[in-house]
């Protein structure tokens, strides 16, 4: 499941974004950031709550917050975390539930820091196949004549409510071959994610993201509102201070609900 939270784990790069340095002032902050992601289907694993940077100096590292009280609540029950170090908080025993909505609350220097989010149901999806065979380009060659281009691979999805997706394509083999020689690169497994958005399919091309053979996992992502705009401010380096993306009461990050569906598809050799 790590590999699921890539793009989560930049939050502390762009959460607090600052300013032209030549227009602020050294401010020492104890902002509260929290990222915690709920996964459904899945136990909370790594809920993480640090302290933000200091504004305006050059070199600083990320504070960790540990010995927390921190509960989460869903329509029946509370549950405690655990803390386990290094600013991770866990439950093994808390099992996320599609189509609830959980409320997060701790208190930390006489503040009541606290959030909610709905973790949204998931929706089936599909693939147009779930083979593609691909002509291998040897090492030193570049055909003149070209080469086959099978059609895209259609991922699909229903989306009548209008939410934000993304999707993930990963390669899962441990040693896979190259379908281009030319481009191999030992080791290295391929890993393409896309963009947050409102949409209800995705076309997967397969001489640009199917780079080797073997078989790949395909996990589509249904997100909300709150996580897209964090992704979409990962890329602008003109946020304020005063408008970072955050969904925390009496504090700054993104504590947000996330369901998926998986496909697999299998890239086989002419």
């Amino acid at each position: 499941m790590k590999f699921f939270k890539i793009f989560f784990l930049l939050i502390n790069s762009f959460l607090i974004v600052s300013c032209n340095q030549e227009n602020i002032e050294q401010t020492e902050t104890k902002t509260t950031i929290v990222e915690g992601y709920l996964y459904a289907g899945n136990t909370i694993d790594s809920l993480k709550v640090t302290q933000s940077y200091s504004y305006g100096q050059v070199e600083e590292e990320v504070i960790t917050i540990d010995d927390l009280n921190i509960t989460i609540t869903d329509d029946n029950s509370q549950f405690e975390l655990t803390s386990i170090g290094n600013g991770f908080y866990q439950n093994s025993n808390l099992v996320v539930e599609a189509g609830k909505t959980y409320e997060l609350e701790f208190e930390r220097d006489g503040e009541t820091i606290s959030a909610e989010t709905y973790v949204p149901e998931n929706n089936a999806t599909s693939i147009s196949t779930t083979q593609v065979e691909l002509e291998q380009i040897q090492a030193g060659v570049f055909p003149i004549g070209g080469i086959n281009i099978p059609d895209p691979v259609e991922v699909s999805w229903e989306n009548n409510e209008g939410d934000y997706y993304y999707v993930l394509i990963k390669n899962i083999e441990t040693n896979p071959e190259y379908v281009n020689e030319n481009i191999a690169q030992s080791g290295r497994q391929f890993l393409f994610i896309t963009e947050p958005q409102i949409s209800d399919f995705y076309a997967i091309r397969t001489r640009q993201e199917l780079t080797q053979y073997g078989t790949y996992q395909i996990i589509v992502f249904r997100v909300n509102p709150e996580y897209a705009a964090l992704y979409e401010s990962s890329g602008n380096s003109t946020l304020s201070l005063e408008e970072p993306p955050s969904n925390i009461i009496n504090g700054l990050g993104i504590f947000t609900g996330v369901s998926s569906d998986t496909l697999y598809l299998e890239v086989t050799k002419i």
